[in-house]
């Protein structure tokens, strides 16, 4: 099976202000951070966010470039080998869903205060201002291009509008449940306690499987007609 790939090797310059950013961004948003406020925490010169990545725009997409590549790179991967062990019949539903969901998983719990740290910065670029969405659409579009042909494949027959919901509540479900088990030793008493029935942090083949199982119900869920 194709595991996550190792980020590449980075100027010690250009690793400490991409930390600093994704530190910064994981709680201010990418709006709310200033390049000022990246480069005290990394403790380097302003001008040298322009020399390595540009702009503030450049370091935003090379902070997400360096945590999204491996996963999208491995949810590639994945999905071929579905193709290839299916490649006279449909694909199945649970597979392309786990090729889909087994990297984040792999990145946000495999990797300590990394991992956890990427999960709530993905989290946060949904809150930003839409125009923040395009580093998204950079990053993704070619996976998710490849991803809504398997869909398709895996759910013949639905219609646009109904798959479009169903991949709108598979990615929310997903990405909000990573994020909650990312932070399960900072939520509040109040907020913890149902999710301690989880009777500490599962493995990532547990969260795995019951994300796909979920997700799989979900998508193929029948919807009742509304007047």
């Amino acid at each position: 099976m194709p595991k996550l790939e190792e980020a590449p090797q980075l100027h010690e310059t250009q690793k400490r202000l991409l930390d600093a950013a994704e530190a910064l961004i994981a709680v201010h948003g990418i709006a709310g951070t200033s390049l000022r406020e990246v480069t005290e925490l990394a403790g380097v010169n302003l001008a040298l966010v322009k020399y390595h990545f540009g702009s503030k725009n450049g370091l935003v997409e090379a902070m997400l470039n360096r945590r999204l590549d491996p996963i999208n790179k491995m949810r590639l991967a994945l999905l071929d080998e579905v193709k290839r062990k299916h490649a006279n019949g449909p694909m199945p539903l649970e597979e392309v869903l786990a090729a889909l969901i087994r990297p984040a998983v792999e990145m946000g719990l495999e990797n300590g205060k990394e991992g956890a740290l990427f999960l709530r910065v993905f989290g946060r670029l949904f809150s930003e201002p839409a125009t923040f969405m395009i580093h998204i659409h950079k990053q993704m579009g070619k996976m998710v291009k490849l991803f809504d042909a398997a869909f398709e494949q895996a759910l013949p027959g639905l219609s646009e509008s109904d798959m479009a919901w169903r991949k709108i509540a598979t990615l929310g479900v997903v990405q909000h449940s990573l994020l909650m088990l990312s932070m399960l030793d900072q939520l509040p008493k109040l907020i913890q306690l149902p999710i301690k029935m989880l009777k500490g942090t599962p493995s990532t083949d547990e969260v795995v499987a019951r994300l796909v199982a979920f997700s799989a119900a979900g998508m193929r869920a029948k919807v009742p007609s509304v007047r």
